[in-house]
């Protein structure tokens, strides 16, 4: 364990720090990607322009662009978690600016992991206005499995 925190000021001054990471495009290969992973079936036809497609072309959406890399302060990292916000629907068609933002950064002392660091980040899906249509948000844990209790075999 660290002798003090490892959030230093520059890495806190990540937080509200918005990243443009440019334009995205509502497409049908992108709608039938996400539905051949999500469902396992591979869709003939997509929705006519305008019209809604599911929620999850978001991540079809969200995997066209590198998201800046977060410090590493610690030697291993693990996803602990994934979500999804929509103010409405996705349209057909339609092209959104994509902007990556760390929501928040937090510390841990004890636990599992022993010391460990969760980065929240998102990317905000806007709108030719600006308002945000759907957000794509993730934590990533940093920590030193040399650290780690071992839970066993429980």
């Amino acid at each position: 364990m660290p002798e003090a925190s490892l959030l230093t000021d520059e890495v806190r001054a990540l937080v509200g720090l918005e990243t443009p990471m440019g334009r995205v495009q509502v497409t049908p290969k992108a709608f039938r990607r996400a539905l051949e992973v999500y469902t396992g079936r591979i869709p003939r036809t997509a929705p006519a322009a305008g019209e809604p497609v599911p929620g999850y072309v978001l991540a079809a959406l969200d995997s066209e662009s590198d998201t800046p890399a977060m410090p590493s302060l610690l030697p291993n990292s693990l996803l602990i978690s994934n979500e999804w916000q929509f103010e409405r629907p996705l349209r057909m068609g339609e092209e959104l600016e994509s902007v990556y933002s760390v929501v928040a950064i937090t510390e841990r002392f004890g636990g599992r992991f022993g010391y460990s660091i969760d980065f929240r980040a998102e990317v905000t899906f806007k709108d030719a206005d600006g308002n945000p249509v759907a957000r794509s948000g993730r934590t990533m844990t940093q920590y030193s499995a040399a650290e780690a209790r071992d839970e066993g075999d429980a």
